[in-house]
């Protein structure tokens, strides 16, 4: 009884101050502002955050598909957490030695963004678990990775897959191919540490990292992956 009246006292001090999920329906996040002049030509790019909305539907599958494969195979399985991936990330980083796969789902990765600061607390890691089942709640699979992928950092202020696609590419998402989509799904983790424009080699590693992971999860044949690398 104790045990329990603790937990109560614990988890009313970890929601008192939780914001609402339903914000979400307003997700009007930081863009980018392109002035012209008369002739229709662009003069400039302001911003705070280098952002382009896009909808899901113009990301192609297979970006898509490296994103989860990536960050959160369990994606359209779990509830917001996934604890088989948790025990799985724990494993891989200890046989890494090192910071190999993260822990946290796509959907706790838009709470965090979006709602919550990055303190490595366990209280922030609390709250930012009870917000993700708060939103699976209320918005479909397809809303939230939608969210993801026009929020997430990518590098060098670039927020968003537009943006990242433009960035890295100098084209739209929709026109990725595989291993473009690969290699920008796998910057998020550490987006200074994998980003081309700093380190070619290990971006392609990471790249390759990710299209093996799409094999493991069912997206690519070998011979695929192999190609696109």
């Amino acid at each position: 009884a104790v045990a329990v009246g603790v937990g109560v006292v614990i988890y009313q001090r970890l929601v008192a101050d939780l914001p609402q999920v339903s914000e979400l329906e307003d997700y009007q996040p930081s863009l980018v502002t392109k002035v012209y002049d008369r002739y229709g030509e662009l003069i400039a790019d302001f911003f705070i955050e280098k952002r382009i909305l896009v909808p899901l539907e113009d990301i192609p599958i297979h970006v898509r598909q490296a994103t989860i494969a990536a960050e959160d195979r369990r994606f359209y399985s779990h509830q917001g957490i996934d604890m088989r991936g948790i025990l799985r990330a724990v494993w891989v980083n200890y046989q890494a030695g090192g910071t190999r796969e993260g822990a946290s789902t796509i959907t706790q990765q838009v709470a965090r963004t979006l709602f919550l600061n990055r303190d490595r607390t366990l209280a922030r890691k609390m709250r930012e678990a009870i917000l993700a089942l708060r939103i699976e709640r209320e918005y479909s699979k397809d809303r939230i990775l939608e969210i993801y992928l026009n929020q997430i950092f990518y590098g060098h202020n670039a927020y968003g897959i537009e943006a990242a696609a433009q960035l890295y590419f100098n084209k739209s998402a929709k026109d990725l191919t595989l291993g473009e989509g690969a290699l920008i799904a796998g910057l998020p983790p550490a987006p200074n540490s994998y980003s081309p424009l700093k380190n070619l080699q290990r971006s392609v590693q990471r790249r390759n990292h990710v299209l093996s992971r799409m094999v493991d999860a069912g997206y690519l044949t070998p011979e695929q992956a192999e190609a696109a690398a």
